[in-house]
């Protein structure tokens, strides 16, 4: 799986480092962190985590995960500004999403995992997307020419909710709320859980 660093000032390195060491209690399946290497390296001393860090490329970042946490450089560099977001972090942030979609569609890796990211230092250095989930949906659009919805599903334990609208104020829910956005969400929906997750009903 291609994991991007999400923003670097903020949870994301200490996740793909808690993910890491609980690769045999939680059964974590092999990932590789795309990142800045030296500063999830300093995260690591930071949090006292004893984490041998191996910068690595995605052909080879199995073969790494057992023994250190594989990281796939950027060719951006961080602020390290802990908890502090930063816009000078923007381009970073994007280019590991880019490069975690761009490993998918390209077959280097099987899935891609983001961390989480604060959107007022990319909407300062002029990203224009609401969100994750609308800047996956962009991308995806690039790569098969069709006009793709964004959906995204909210996972627990017990439930799964897919919420029908995404990264807007409560007060205009109701205005964007149509009869065609929750019969398009829920075909989605459905055909995902029947594909992708082998749920039938």
């Amino acid at each position: 799986m291609a994991l991007s660093v999400g923003d670097p000032s903020g949870v994301g390195p200490e996740i793909a480092i808690a993910a890491w060491r609980a690769r045999d209690s939680a059964g974590v399946p092999p990932f590789y962190l795309i990142a800045d290497p030296a500063l999830i390296a300093a995260r690591a001393r930071l949090l006292g985590a004893d984490v041998p860090i191996t910068e690595t490329i995605p052909a080879k970042a199995a073969r790494v995960f057992a023994r250190a946490l594989p990281v796939v450089p950027l060719v951006a560099r961080f602020v390290d500004s802990t908890g502090r977001p930063d816009p000078a972090n923007a381009a970073g942030i994007i280019e590991a999403i880019d490069r975690a979609v761009d490993d998918c569609l390209g077959g280097r890796a099987a899935a891609v995992v983001t961390c989480p990211i604060a959107k007022k230092p990319l909407y300062d250095a002029g990203f224009r997307f609401r969100g994750h989930t609308e800047y996956l949906a962009h991308l995806a659009t690039l790569h098969t020419g069709a006009e793709a919805m964004p959906v995204m599903m909210l996972a627990g334990p017990e439930l799964r909710t897919v919420p029908v609208t995404i990264h807007i104020a409560l007060r205009e829910v109701p205005k964007a709320l149509t009869t065609e956005l929750v019969v398009a969400a829920a075909r989605i929906t459905a055909a995902d859980l029947e594909h992708r997750f082998g749920i039938a009903k």
